[in-house]
């Protein structure tokens, strides 16, 4: 099955099986040909389906995800563009009159602006017109007589835009895999950004964005509705200390730091510890999060 077959083959297939809310995986994504049929399907019924794309390949971005991105966003397309301006058989009669085709092919290359012939040899071809005053037509003029049929092609290269499907999607990558035995004995503890990625998805859903220049210390990300902040240093010596908590002074930075940008977002902590009570978390709109307890049960 070609390509073109099989992302139509695959459009039927989500558009007239699936609903229109439907979330489709595909555990070995390839060319991502599962993705475009889906974006494809939503395109023309105005769908909402949903698409996870798993490849473990080292063409997942350049291929896979590149793709996806150009069925959403449009391509430029360059390729070439035939015209035929003369195809007639040839018998053995006409052959003899081949000066009478000569002309032919040389009045057509003149009459597309790609040779300048005397009057007398236009005059033998018929239909010749005056001389040529047209912009060219074609890059270039494909002459060919083959099995008895001679052709007179004009060719050139054409270059545009096909729109995109719409829809979005976001790529991510697995970091390196967070060991729970080495990160009880202190061998190794995940990096900052490591466990603040899983952390800001599993409480938010989304994916953690680049942190905004000049963002104060511990804070990880910010999310649709809160501030999210990770007290954490990938040494035990921290993780067991007093400076790992979330205390007072800690928390009025934090909150001082959200009225600066002016957004009225919540805050959420993620610390090894708090001496905070309940209410002056509420006081603070703030929500504390001990840290995974696989952390810290070592010590």
């Amino acid at each position: 099955m070609t390509l073109k077959a099989s992302i139509h083959a695959g459009f039927r297939g989500f558009s007239g099986t699936t609903n229109s809310s439907a979330l489709i995986l595909d555990s070995f994504a390839g060319s991502g040909t599962t993705a475009h049929a889906v974006l494809k399907a939503n395109a023309k019924d105005g769908g909402n389906r949903q698409f996870i794309l798993v490849e473990g390949e080292d063409y997942a971005d350049r291929l896979t995800a590149e793709r996806v991105r150009r069925a959403i966003q449009g391509y430029a397309w360059v390729g070439t563009q035939r015209e035929s301006l003369l195809e007639e058989k040839i018998n053995f009669t006409q052959f003899k009159k081949a000066a009478d085709w000569l002309a032919r092919v040389e009045a057509i290359k003149q009459r597309e602006g790609f040779v300048e012939l005397p009057d007398d040899l236009l005059s033998q071809a018929a239909g010749a017109g005056p001389s040529n005053t047209t912009p060219k037509r074609f890059d270039k003029i494909n002459v060919e007589l083959k099995d008895g049929v001679l052709r007179v092609e004009g060719e050139k290269k054409v270059s545009e835009r096909a729109q995109g499907l719409g829809g979005e999607f976001t790529y991510c990558t697995l970091g390196d895999p967070l060991n729970i035995e080495k990160m009880l004995s202190g061998e190794n503890l995940p990096a900052f950004e490591a466990l603040g990625a899983w952390l800001f998805h599993t409480a938010t859903g989304g994916t953690l964005p680049p942190a905004p220049k000049k963002a104060p210390r511990f804070y990880l990300g910010e999310a649709a509705d809160a501030h999210v902040w990770l007290v954490y240093e990938p040494r035990l010596a921290f993780l067991k200390s007093t400076e790992a908590a979330l205390n007072l002074s800690r928390a009025q930075a934090f909150v001082q730091w959200g009225l600066e940008k002016g957004d009225g977002k919540k805050h959420l902590v993620f610390a090894p510890a708090k001496y905070l009570s309940n209410k002056q978390l509420a006081e603070h709109r703030m929500d504390f999060a001990a840290l995974p307890f696989a952390l810290l049960r070592g010590w």
